[in-house]
């Protein structure tokens, strides 16, 4: 939750990454790191209400992706102003509570099945949030994914930013959530319909709190290990990323496919796959091949982790050292 996006969720645990970005990070001249970060998303929170009250539609799948759509924009305002498109990052993991809320309140439904989505997603994002927060060091911080894309694209970065850095982030997170939006609709759609949980949400319930808990894990081993300073050409394998080279993404697809197991069980619907499969290309396809990439040039003992260790998949067995 980044967010991948090349970077996606992940913007918020750079695995291995290079300490150039705390290196780059200066105290901003002016008021406190996050102040023009609140006002970024309370101003995107405002225009989205408005779109919602004003919009001329009645479905609140479509209230919910116009109010996204423009919330995204004043993000973009904002990252456009300070050149910093940073000011994104934690969209991803503040927008699925809300459109969750929203639906809830929309269709006025509340089971269990649903609660217990909530509550995951609810964990899910004050981690991803709670970690991009502990990262950021303020408006002179941007992630090198953003600034190595602005140094390729030149003139065109803008279009880049805002269609590729923000607007699909947005658009596969929206995607990602449908699963709720299809249990929220159906129930609301049909009185008396509250769903009750049966043995097969075991599985997903497991899927999403294990992730949430690999996520965790994952995030604070790589933040201790970048804390010190003799680990700057080291590589991170031990604990859970001796797992995998990408165990945040891993717990990351957790989640997704959690959600997506959910919105089946309760809606029947192929739709509720749909997310979970634009995370997994948007990670296997774009995020985890820049990581490793840049990995792979920056750090010379990569190269033999990058043998060792699987990407995703934990191996049953050891590898040799």
């Amino acid at each position: 939750m980044q967010s991948n996006k090349p970077k996606s969720a992940a913007a918020n645990a750079t695995e291995n990454a290079p300490e150039e970005e705390d290196k780059t990070a200066q105290k901003n001249a002016g008021g406190h790191k996050f102040y023009w970060i609140i006002c970024a998303y309370l101003g995107a929170l405002g225009v989205g209400l408005l779109i919602i009250a004003y919009t001329p539609t009645q479905s609140p799948l479509l209230q919910a992706a116009f109010a996204d759509i423009a919330a995204t924009i004043v993000i973009f305002a904002f990252s456009s102003v300070f050149r910093n498109s940073s000011f994104y990052d934690p969209y991803w993991s503040v927008a699925p509570p809300l459109l969750m809320t929203f639906w809830l309140i929309s269709y006025d439904v509340f089971d269990a099945r649903l609660a217990l989505i909530l509550l995951l997603t609810t964990l899910w994002a004050i981690r991803l949030t709670h970690n991009w927060a502990r990262g950021w060091q303020g408006l002179e911080h941007v992630d090198w994914r953003y600034v190595d894309l602005r140094t390729k694209t030149g003139l065109f970065f803008p279009i880049v930013d805002f269609l590729g850095i923000q607007m699909l982030p947005t658009v596969l997170v929206f995607i990602g959530c449908l699963p709720f939006w299809l249990l929220a609709s159906q129930t609301g759609s049909t009185p008396n319909s509250a769903a009750m949980l049966i043995p097969a949400d075991l599985i997903w319930l497991i899927i999403g709190f294990s992730a949430l808990w690999l996520e965790f894990r994952a995030d604070n081993v790589l933040r201790a290990f970048r804390q010190n300073p003799d680990n700057a050409q080291q590589v991170l394998d031990y604990d859970v990323w001796s797992w995998c080279r990408h165990p945040n993404y891993l717990g990351e697809i957790g989640f997704w496919l959690a959600l997506a197991i959910a919105g089946y069980i309760g809606s029947g619907s192929l739709y509720a796959w749909a997310g979970f499969v634009a995370m997994v290309i948007l990670f296997i396809g774009i995020s985890i091949p820049m990581i490793d990439k840049r990995q792979l040039g920056n750090k010379s003992k990569y190269a033999a982790y990058h043998e060792r260790v699987p990407s995703l998949i934990p191996r049953m067995t050891r590898a040799k050292e």
